[in-house]
């Protein structure tokens, strides 16, 4: 489908007429019919077998050092959710997919919009303090400090993993990686060779992707496209007389092409996306898409040279402002080993932000357009120190144009206290930037520009557990102390209007989070994690907060999952999923308690069927709500069917 057929739908094409996305849903799958009878030996759609405890242990994860580790060697709060929990989860977004990190918070607002966080402050005006990356591309806005989940399209049948840190980041990923990190990792083009297509509907949606990839004879380039498409049903209303509908509908077209040059020494990466998605929600329009190059050389005395640069577009146009904004970004990195005890990584990074906002109404900003720039440079540096302690030291120094410089500590010391066990701790320092919305939003004599609004603070103190306390077990325990100041408070002037956004609130969170695995027999898995969370904030002497603390988020006090994963014979697997989310009091949403199905059968290993039911225990529930946002919505159950086939 050419990228201009791919427009804004009318609601009777969103609601499921003859057209939109089920026009574009049928096209998918008479295509891959098509296709099947003139391809190639057909392709493995999935590998059958989950991974083993002891290979979970041996993943590869790059988001704690910037360069290959084992995952039982991160000193760090990380949980991988590899392709094959995506798989058989009947996620059918990356936020849902999310759901399957034990030590973050995800919260559906309604059918487009989520809330996503670690350690806390998750609600619509608090999950400012996550750094969510896909493939090396920040997509944190800096307009409202935010994450636009609706705006992020990656197809999940394209993810290899997913790494989830909770825990302070900046050393590494910057400024705005402060309660965590969420890295998206895509698998390379020549892991996803020939045809792949994939239809899905339920009650919920109904949506399909297609996928082709080539390579060269001698395997040194490779190549896939894709196209990918979505129609979901709106949530319900939750309270009596609303009437609004939300429902979504959305496409995707991208490509990514992997090469290598210099006699195998150096590769490159190139990928890019277009997608255009509207909801019926204040009749939002989202369009962009963003163009990716990666240089990695490898030298000889294994240290490597890496980089990197993006373009970003993208455009909201809803019914009170249109918001666009595009990044540039470009970065380069050196990994080297110094001797036999120190592995360095060091680098510099600059990005420049343009944003083009237009109001309708008369909240907005002074001027319309603003260029944003920040540059940074960092280092950080693992010493070993004996045989089984390492220290790991690092530091940021981050220039933006709007808060001045950032420096940005790391210091971490990990313990092998066997092949088995491993202790760490930490602590480290991290900040949020001030966003457009901080330091320029203003209206009508109610509420004034804050010019002075000063980066938010953290200083985060962290100790944590990994290892395998039996056979066939996989286990990670962390707790920590986070202090945070100058946090964002909405404030009266003098006493009166209007109003001002302040840095007046401060405190402290503490808590516990956890997770583990148990393969009970070669073909039956049990997975389980959870967290718990304790906030003391409060504002500073002589400040006053009208938000009623909405800037401190809504948070659950815990949450549990347990996840049983069986593969019943060869080629039937069976899966459970039990989730509770404890209640939110400052939003009245009330603890809940969901679960989840999955049902597969691989037919032949080019052909997979799954029946999904989510939801299950209740007919709709609440997860999240914030007056100042959104009119609450409830998440109903569904029941969803899919087809896999390769070709």
């Amino acid at each position: 489908m050419p990228w201009p057929a791919l427009h804004r739908e009318s609601r009777c094409e969103r609601t499921g007429g003859t057209g939109g996305p089920a026009r574009r849903l049928g096209a998918l799958l008479t295509l891959s019919l098509v296709l099947i009878p003139h391809a190639a030996p057909a392709q493995t759609v999935e590998d059958l077998s989950t991974l083993s405890i002891e290979e979970l242990g041996t993943i590869k994860v790059t988001s704690i050092s910037k360069r290959p580790e084992p995952l039982s060697d991160a000193a760090a709060a990380v949980y991988v959710i590899t392709a094959e929990d995506i798989r058989r989860s009947g996620a059918t977004s990356l936020p849902e997919a999310l759901r399957l990190a034990p030590n973050l918070e995800v919260a559906r607002l309604n059918t487009a919009g989520y809330t996503v966080s670690a350690r806390g402050f998750n609600s619509p005006e608090a999950a400012n303090k996550l750094q969510v990356m896909v493939d090396g591309r920040s997509v944190y806005s800096p307009v409202a400090s935010t994450v636009f989940w609706e705006a992020i399209n990656v197809p999940l049948s394209e993810i290899e993993r997913i790494e989830v840190v909770s825990g302070p980041g900046g050393t590494l990923w910057g400024a705005n990686a402060v309660n965590g990190v969420v890295n998206v990792i895509t698998r390379p083009a020549a892991d996803s060779q020939g045809g792949f297509a994939e239809i899905g509907a339920g009650s919920g949606e109904r949506n399909g992707t297609l996928r082709y990839g080539v390579k060269a004879a001698d395997g040194g380039l490779a190549l896939r496209g894709y196209l990918t498409g979505f129609d979901r049903r709106s949530s319900f209303a939750a309270v009596p007389g609303d009437v609004t509908t939300d429902a979504f509908d959305g496409s995707q077209a991208g490509f990514r092409l992997d090469g290598t040059a210099a006699g195998g020494a150096a590769s490159y990466t190139l990928q890019g996306d277009l997608f255009h998605n509207h909801t019926e929600w204040l009749d939002t329009s989202l369009h962009g898409g963003n163009l990716l190059g990666r240089w990695t050389h490898r030298l000889g005395d294994g240290s490597s040279v890496q980089l990197q640069a993006y373009y970003d577009q993208q455009v909201r146009d809803y019914a009170v402002a249109t918001d666009r904004l595009e990044t540039f970004d470009v970065q380069a990195q050196h990994n080297v080993a110094l001797g036999s005890r120190h592995q360095l990584v060091w680098g510099a990074q600059y990005r420049v932000w343009q944003s083009a906002f237009r109001s309708r109404v008369s909240l907005g900003f002074p001027e319309d357009d603003a260029t944003i720039s920040l540059g940074s440079l960092f280092a950080q540096d693992e010493v070993t120190l004996t045989p089984k302690l390492k220290l790991t030291v690092g530091m940021k120094a981050e220039y933006n144009s709007y808060s001045g410089f950032d420096i940005l500590p790391n210091l971490r010391l990990a313990w092998r206290l066997s092949d088995d066990h491993m202790l760490w701790t930490a602590v480290s320092r991290s900040v949020r930037t001030p966003s457009r919305v901080d330091r320029e939003l203003s209206g009508a004599g109610i509420l004034a520009p804050s010019p002075d609004f000063q980066s938010e603070r953290l200083v985060a103190y962290e100790v944590g557990y990994r290892g395998r306390p039996v056979a066939n077990s996989r286990v990670a325990l962390s707790a920590f102390y986070n202090v945070y100041d100058d946090l964002r408070t909405t404030s009266l002037t003098d006493g009166g209007l209007p109003i001002m956004l302040r840095n007046d609130m401060e405190g402290n969170t503490y808590g516990i989070e956890g997770w583990g695995s148990y393969g009970l027999t070669s073909w039956w898995t049990l997975h389980a994690g959870g967290n718990w969370l304790h906030k003391n904030l409060r504002l500073k002497p002589g400040a006053n907060d009208l938000s009623n603390f909405q800037a401190a988020g809504q948070d659950p006090a815990y949450q549990l999952q347990l996840r049983s994963q069986m593969n019943l014979t060869p080629e039937v697997e069976f899966d459970a999923t039990l989730r509770r989310v404890g209640r939110v009091a400052v939003s009245n949403v009330p603890a809940y308690t969901e679960a989840d199905l999955h049902l597969g059968w691989h037919v032949t290993p080019a052909l997979e069927l799954s029946l999904f039911g989510q939801n299950l225990l209740h007919a709709r529930h609440l997860e999240a709500y914030d007056p100042s946002n959104t009119t609450p919505r409830a998440i109903g159950r569904s029941v969803y069917a899919r087809m896999r086939v390769g070709f």
